[in-house]
């Protein structure tokens, strides 16, 4: 039987009736006129016109009429064959099912008999094998098997008209069946698998996005060009819109184009695409009909291309040929999907595109794609299923994914396998591979210490801890007015000079900028703050910020260079109520800007204190952090930023203290976008507001935030040279002496000499240290700028101070209680201290400023990124410096 098409489209909706087939209607019988022009019908057929008349009035009596609206099914394969039908008008498609889909067999039309070949069958072989489906709608006359039988018998014309139409029609098919096995064989290697009953996955914008695009794809018939990077799941979007076209029970193939033979003179071989004249038939020729995605379009030329585009556009494929041989089209109704990771257009043709966004900017459908993955690869090891938990959902939402879909995939594969029986949550080693670039050289604390998440998000810190801090603040400030005011007798100055300073500045090595947490300036600052919105309810001023960015600080460096000149010229470290006064001055200025402005001003861009903490916390080893993709994908309230109530937590090991409400950070800082420690205060606000477990305590490499693409400031790093210049003003004698000067005063009374001496020691450094960048940059131009390179003296500048502090830490720390003794009236004598000898300070000096020498070129080999030669200026000064303080210190 042949495969003749008429000129209806074959594109159809797939048919939705049931297993019942038509006509049920043995009831319905003609008028006397509808027999008559039944018999005028038959009488003009190709076939039926060659029977008498009597014979072809017998028919007509016996036909029933009916109707069949497009995509019904007349009959169904496998069902007992229950009469002969007769195509009016209309177009009825009969096709049989086969290993790779729909297997056309014939289309019928206006005058057609079909049904016949199963009537005339004996036996089980009485049943249908095929199926007919009417394409459009249709009008039939239906001749039920009795009938049809008693007609036989009585005419013997019909008998032997049906038995030559039979053995047409068996020889045909024979040569049908043959061309299918072919057909099958040419295509078993490119027939895929379709996604049943599977969506698109996803809640993301990108997500409705592309399932509004597929729903257009398989509402039409059109081609489909699909854009997206390789890992994004072109070949399930295209089995996708497949399964769900009118072309779902036809196949589904896929060519990749990149695999196609090279030919001799290194073009592509399209001869399995297109087909060639004379020789095998090609895919688009093999399917008939169907779907065929044909990927890496991209490689095949411009030619090939658009022979595509012709095919698309009148259905019939340009064989290959050799030049000599004249062009051969062959008719194919198999729609396209073009696929390629770079943007295509075929001219002329109208198409359905539909751009594949890769993983990383689907970051908020990774939680639903990680599940989906786990749950098949579970299904598949016939093990129960698996869950992520909130640090291994953080992984996974964190890494870049280059392979896109399929790496994620294949992480989780890898991870399923790796999970021992019997647990139930994949384990973070067996995530080993998928670390961001941002977390490299870094452990979660709060994941590797399960009790520190709990008592950082418990209501005692940092709010706990206050009430003790002001416990020891406020008596300790009292006494500086109101105790004695020497260095043995007073703790005040023994808390600030010889524990507070030394001990500050060592921690700032290990967790940054944690003092801000609990210090007494802000608490009282704070504490004022809620009082007096308490007492007159109102609403605070925003912050000034351009202002402040510009200017605030420069502010912050004249505090600090005004502190260092009181400090120097009225001897702080040796009068108790001066160092008082300065306690409360730093307060005081907390507590006015936190009555005007919102939350901590201060903190943040004013206080000197807080600027030297924010610079010397870029050297720790701890950093507060969250995961910028999961802020972004998951997160829609920004807590740790705005503040808000509180949030339910949703994922199954949650603490029941995580979605805090809280007031938001009090710096305004978003822990996704630190760029480093200098603007956050280890509050903890974050830790508490974030319901999706995006916050991490890292410990990191110390100074990392200097190490890649930092970015300073002019005043930030007027600071840094001015603390490492306090070291040499602390020891202005010493130096003085050295010069011949020893006689001059450095106090309050001879300011006109003492202050230009103090300012111009503080300066030493940035002299030394622009004169020697001056020098680096004429051995190498390529050299950073100076406000870069001045970061990688910062752990110097930390050690400098530090060393300064060890012997006040060393010999009078551990008298603490005899001085507190001596502070309440008492003579102190008898109680225990714990103290060492100026030997063991001038060691541990020595260590301190060694350990500087040693770490500081690591630094400043990264901020440069240029060779040890072209840093050997700087190099040399940091010798030089270690030296001197060497001689100044110890």
């Amino acid at each position: 039987m042949d495969c003749e098409t008429d000129s209806q489209n074959p594109f159809q909706p797939e048919p939705t009736s049931s297993d019942e087939t038509l006509p049920l209607i043995a009831g319905k019988v003609q008028s006397a006129e509808e027999i008559a022009d039944c018999q005028t019908w038959l009488s003009f057929h190709r076939l039926w016109g060659q029977l008498p008349a009597e014979a072809l009035a017998a028919i007509a009596q016996a036909l029933h009429p009916f109707r069949a609206e497009a995509q019904t099914l007349i009959y169904q394969e496998g069902h007992p064959a229950t009469g002969l039908y007769i195509l009016k008008w209309g177009a009825v498609e009969i096709y049989r099912l086969s290993p790779i889909g729909k297997s056309l067999i014939r289309q019928r039309s206006a005058g057609d008999l079909f049904g016949y070949v199963s009537l005339m069958a004996q036996g089980d072989r009485g049943q249908h094998q095929t199926q007919a489906i009417a394409l459009t709608a249709c009008e039939l006359w239906f001749l039920p098997q009795a009938q049809f039988r008693q007609l036989m018998q009585q005419y013997a014309e019909i008998e032997h008209l049906f038995n030559g139409l039979l053995a047409q029609d068996l020889n045909a098919f024979s040569a049908r069946i043959a061309q299918e096995q072919r057909r099958i064989q040419g295509l078993r290697d490119y027939i895929h698998a379709v996604p049943t009953g599977e969506a698109i996955l996803g809640s993301s914008k990108f997500s409705q996005k592309l399932k509004d695009s597929v729903d257009q794809a398989t509402a039409t018939i059109q081609p489909v060009i699909l854009q997206g990077p390789p890992g994004t799941g072109k070949i399930f979007l295209a089995g996708l819109i497949h399964s769900r076209s009118g072309l779902a029970d036809q196949p589904f193939a896929k060519l990749d184009c990149a695999q196609l033979p090279r030919t001799g003179d290194g073009s592509l071989d399209t001869d399995l695409l297109f087909g060639r004249l004379g020789s095998a038939p090609g895919l688009i020729e093999l399917l008939e009909r169907g779907t065929l995605l044909l990927s890496n379009l991209q490689v095949l030329s411009g030619e090939d291309r658009d022979r595509l585009a012709h095919y698309c556009n009148t259905r019939t494929i340009l064989l290959n040929a050799a030049s000599s041989e004249p062009p051969k089209a062959v008719q194919s109704w198999v729609r396209l999907i073009l696929a390629s990771p770079e943007k295509l257009v075929l001219p002329g043709v109208k198409a359905v595109a539909i751009k594949l966004f890769s993983l990383p900017q689907r970051k908020a459908d990774i939680p639903d794609f990680a599940q989906f993955f786990l749950a098949r690869f579970c299904q598949e090891q016939s093990r129960p299923p698996l869950s992520l938990d909130q640090a291994d959902l953080r992984r996974l939402i964190s890494y870049d994914y280059p392979g896109n879909l399929g790496e994620l995939a294949e992480i989780l594969h890898r991870a399923v396998i790796m999970t021992p029986p019997g647990q139930t949550v994949i384990p973070e080693q067996a995530l080993w591979s998928v670390q961001s670039a941002k977390n490299a050289f870094r452990v979660d604390l709060l994941t590797q210490l399960p009790w520190l998440r709990r008592i950082l998000l418990s209501r005692w810190y940092p709010e706990g801890l206050w009430i003790v801090m002001m416990a020891v603040f406020v008596p300790v400030t009292l006494a500086g007015f109101l105790g004695p005011q020497t260095r043995d007798s007073s703790v005040t100055l023994n808390f600030f000079w010889a524990w507070w300073w030394p001990g500050y500045l060592l921690l700032f090595a290990f967790i940054g900028r944690l003092w801000c947490a609990v210090c007494p300036f802000m608490i009282t600052a704070e504490w004022l703050r809620r009082f007096s919105l308490w007492l007159f309810p109102r609403q605070q001023l925003p912050w000034p910020t351009r202002w402040l960015n510009r200017w605030g600080a420069w502010v912050l460096f004249g505090g600090f260079v005004v502190i260092y000149l009181w400090e120097k010229l009225w001897d702080l470290p040796h009068h108790a109520y001066l160092s008082a006064w300065l306690l409360l001055a730093i307060t005081a200025g907390a507590v006015i800007f936190s009555l005007i402005y919102e939350r901590r001003l201060w903190c943040r861009y004013l206080c000197p204190i807080g600027g030297m903490n924010g610079m010397f916390a870029k050297l720790s080893m701890v950093e507060l952090r969250s995961t910028q993709q999961v802020c972004g994908s998951q997160c829609s309230t920004f807590g740790c930023y705005k503040g808000s109530d509180a949030t339910p937590v949703t994922f199954a090991d949650a603490l029941p203290t995580e979605g805090q409400a809280t007031g938001g950070c009090p710096l305004y800082s978003h822990p996704a976008q630190l760029p480093d420690n200098r603007d956050c205060v280890l509050c903890m606000t974050c830790l508490k507001a974030c319901p999706h477990r995006s916050v991490q305590l890292n410990l990191r490499f110390p100074a990392s935030d200097l190490l890649d693409n930092h970015q300073g400031n002019g005043a930030e790093a007027a600071l840094l040279l001015l603390l490492l210049g306090g070291v040499f003003m602390h020891h202005s004698q010493q130096i003085l002496g050295w010069l011949g000067f020893s006689g001059v005063a450095m106090d309050a009374g001879h300011l006109g000499i003492s202050t230009p001496i103090a300012l111009a020691l503080l300066s030493i450094p940035a002299g030394l240290t622009y004169l020697t960048h001056a020098i680096a940059r004429r051995l190498d131009p390529a050299q950073p700028a100076y406000l870069t390179v001045i970061y990688a003296y910062l752990p110097f500048t930390l050690a400098a101070n530090l060393a300064h502090y060890i012997p006040a830490a060393m010999t009078e720390a551990g008298q603490i209680l005899p001085v507190l003794a001596r502070t309440l009236g008492y003579s102190g004598a008898g109680l225990p201290t714990l103290t060492w000898s100026a030997d063991v300070a001038q060691f541990l000096q020595g260590v301190t400023l060694l350990s500087a020498l040693v770490f500081s070129p690591y630094p400043l080999l990264r901020i440069t990124q240029r060779s040890l030669l072209s840093n050997l200026p700087h190099l040399v000064l940091m010798a030089g410096l270690s030296l001197l303080f060497f001689m100044l210190l110890i």
